[in-house]
């Protein structure tokens, strides 16, 4: 295992892998190290134990893997501001469209760099976080980076050309559910089911759901059709489904989704 973990951000996607980490114990406060300009980012990390600093570079020093937790369009700027520190160092990514390629052209040559795309469930433990296949990248930070992210929740390892499909799966796929379950308590409470039993009815059916899948070793057709029995009133809301063209909408959403994440690293 690493020694000592460095973040360059801490804040919603950042957030939860710190947190995850630090609750699994995978690297005692002490060997954290986290840079942030926001000071009310790095104040709960403060006190726990973890080095907290507005200072990316003092971050890379003190690390040996270093978790990138900025948004896309800052990526290059913090890049260029602590390429002299990151030789022998591992950059662990997590900026949505930005390739290997073009983060590795900003640092030295003896740097390697891991991509990956979590999402905000890791959390709680319950995540899912598509890695980049690694490329000659020394296998004690493979492990390192599967070791994070499995803290909270589940690591697949894809190509890198399919890290966008992978975004409008996993890494936005999780807003999805967010705003079905809205749509569900707003008819619910428009139908006299109080709000707050709407939302954990919602909450509970879905998590139902996502074990059913998991667990039953079934395909999500059959499951369907299992609930949607012939004349029966899940088939009607199917039949009104296919009228809406709610397929349709949500295959246009992640075609959204994974285009917009290309577009990120022209």
């Amino acid at each position: 295992m690493i020694g000592h973990f460095g973040a360059i951000g801490a804040g919603h996607m950042g957030g939860a892998v710190l947190k995850a980490v630090l609750s699994a114990g995978l690297f005692p406060p002490s060997s954290v190290h986290i840079s942030s300009p926001v000071a009310s980012e790095l104040k709960p990390f403060a006190a726990m134990g973890c080095h907290t600093s507005p200072d990316n570079a003092a971050v890379v020093l003190a690390s040996d893997i270093i978790l990138l937790a900025t948004r896309p369009h800052q990526v290059s700027d913090v890049l260029i501001e602590i390429s002299p520190h990151m030789g022998g160092k591992c950059l662990l990514s997590i900026a949505a469209g930005v390739s290997v390629a073009s983060m590795k052209a900003l640092l030295p040559d003896t740097a390697c760099v891991l991509r990956v795309m979590p999402n905000l469930p890791l959390a709680y433990g319950a995540g899912a976080t598509v890695m980049a296949k690694p490329e000659n990248v020394p296998e004690r930070f493979v492990k390192t980076a599967r070791a994070v992210f499995e803290c909270g929740g589940i690591v697949e390892v894809l190509e890198e050309e399919r890290m966008n499909a992978s975004t409008a799966l996993g890494g936005s796929g999780v807003a999805y559910f967010f705003r079905i379950a809205a749509v569900m308590g707003d008819w619910a409470e428009q139908n006299d089911i109080p709000a707050d039993a709407a939302l954990r009815i919602a909450a509970q059916t879905m998590l139902g759901a996502s074990r059913m899948l998991t667990e039953s070793g079934k395909a999500p057709g059959e499951l369907a059709s299992g609930v949607a029995v012939p004349g029966g009133t899940t088939e009607a809301a199917f039949r009104a489904f296919d009228e809406a063209g709610l397929e349709t909408a949500l295959r246009a959403g992640m075609d959204a989704c994974m285009n917009r994440g290309a577009e990120l690293n022209k």
